[in-house]
């Protein structure tokens, strides 16, 4: 059944070469699916009814997949490794501090995520997913949730096995607490100054700009590691009520002006925390809802820019204890 389901990832050393350690995620959906092309070979033959079964050759093209997870405030480092160019790590009194960044070209490595289903009859089968890019991010954040953490990924092969010696063990920290919004809070810096924006719903996503269909005809149907091959796009939005305090952020659509945003995360665990910075952002529209039922509304999105002055578009900190699963790699 789904809760001896399991779902972990480990940096390659190599594309495509299997990690020996994973860290454990509890995901909320199992998405990892393979796929398969058919070359189908076809001509004047009489008496051919359709396609002859021996015309047929089925072709391995790897698949995709993604984890959903709440941002936990231990062990999240892996997850959010794969969803960004750049990764950094400093230990001082026992904290880990990992600076995560957008860049103009990514260092990120492959990943290993091993999918574990169990049959009904209770048998766990493990499925190793083989080169895992990550194409796209979400963090988002809504009153009454966790905040949650969705990375998709590309892979270039899966086996599986339902031998127990052959299944890596999915390493979980100890103890970790999920950010929730009780524990977020998200700060505008307008005009010089920090303005704290009342929100009740926020979401960040990225579109990487990866390349995954690289195969060529070098008598193997696996493909090479995807590269980044687009300009990548970063967007949100904020959603929340109509107030004077929010009447100049709808100006600032209006003018076409360039904020910035932080987003803070307060850990339940002692001393971790998690900020995000955009250091440029320019909203998108739209203009505020009134209603019948409920106060006025105002839901703003926007897009994360380049600052142009050599800081990431995107800085994450996330710190957490020095004691966490391996990050691997």
């Amino acid at each position: 059944m789904a809760l001896d389901a399991s779902i972990g990832i480990g940096a390659e050393t190599d594309y495509g070469t299997a990690a020996t350690a994973i860290t454990g995620y509890e995901g909320k959906a199992d998405s990892w699916k393979t796929t398969r092309e058919f070359i189908e070979s076809v001509g004047f033959r009489a008496g051919m009814q359709t396609a002859r079964a021996d015309r047929r050759n089925i072709v391995n093209m790897g698949g995709e997949g993604e984890i959903e997870a709440d941002l936990l405030d231990v062990g999240a480092a892996d997850l959010l490794r794969a969803a960004f160019d750049t990764h950094t790590v400093t230990d001082a009194a026992g904290k880990s501090t990992h600076v995560l960044e957008t860049s103009a070209s990514s260092a990120a490595p492959s990943f290993t995520a091993q999918m574990l289903r169990p049959t009904i009859e209770g048998t766990p089968v493990a499925y190793r997913h083989v080169g895992c890019v990550a194409t796209e991010f979400t963090i988002s954040a809504e009153v009454e949730n966790p905040v949650t953490v969705t990375v998709g990924f590309d892979f270039q092969d899966v086996t599986h096995t339902k031998v127990a010696a052959e299944q890596l063990k999915p390493e979980y920290p100890e103890d970790a607490r999920a950010y929730d919004w009780t524990r977020t809070a998200i700060t505008l810096k307008r005009g010089g100054a920090s303005v704290p924006i009342d929100a009740n719903k926020f979401e960040l996503t990225g579109d990487l700009g990866m390349k995954v269909d690289r195969r060529f005809l070098r008598g193997n149907p696996l493909k090479k590691k995807p590269v980044r091959a687009a300009v990548p796009t970063y967007e949100g939005s904020f959603e929340g009520e109509f107030t004077d305090a929010s009447l100049p952020l709808y100006e600032d659509f209006l003018a076409g002006a360039v904020i910035g945003m932080t987003l803070d995360l307060a850990g339940l665990t002692a001393g971790t925390s998690v900020k995000v910075e955009c250091p440029a952002i320019q909203f998108t529209g739209e203009s505020p809802e009134a209603s019948v039922d409920d106060v006025t509304v105002m839901n703003l999105p926007f897009r994360v820019l380049d600052p142009g002055d050599g800081t990431p578009a995107i800085r994450l900190t996330y710190v957490e204890p020095s004691a966490t699963p391996p990050a691997g790699g």
